[in-house]
């Protein structure tokens, strides 16, 4: 007996249902938006495209490098954070003063991702190019849904 993938090759993939179907998506607008609308927040711009980040320990702290690009964090939890929001693609971040409210935020957010990723690559079991494009799309609506929060 042969297994039927939910999106056969050639059919129209609904990036948008696989993200709402998933109830990851919705908490980390949820978790971003609890954070970020609670208190003072600042801008930093990143680099603007999906690319894999690292943490670089640093003598003056941390650093997340994502390409060529390089952000200074004064602790571990606004590198991950950093590091997190760098690796989906986004060009800005709000990142709240208050590091609490981030150390209190990012494991969530990191499980949510993962957890995200897997629903994704479970989708295509046999296919991780197709899986990877559509967490890329996936990716995309997340960082529009996030970008449409109010400031």
């Amino acid at each position: 007996m042969t297994r039927r993938l939910p999106y056969p090759a050639g059919t129209r993939i609904p990036h948008q249902e696989i993200l709402d179907d998933s109830p990851d998506g919705a908490r980390i607008v949820e978790l971003y938006a609890g954070a970020v609308g609670s208190g003072r927040t600042r801008t930093l711009r990143l680099l603007g495209r999906k690319h894999t980040a690292r943490i670089i320990r640093t003598l003056l702290g941390y650093e997340v490098q994502s390409s060529y690009r390089r952000i200074q964090c004064p602790d571990l939890v606004t590198a991950r954070y950093l590091r997190l929001f760098s690796e989906l693609g986004f060009r800005s971040i709000r990142l709240p003063y208050d590091p609490t409210v981030t150390a209190r935020v990012i494991p969530e957010l990191e499980s949510a991702v993962e957890n995200l990723e897997k629903h994704v690559r479970s989708l295509f079991p046999r296919d991780p190019r197709r899986g990877a494009y559509v967490l890329r799309r996936v990716y995309a609506i997340l960082r529009r849904r996030i970008r449409a929060l109010p400031s």
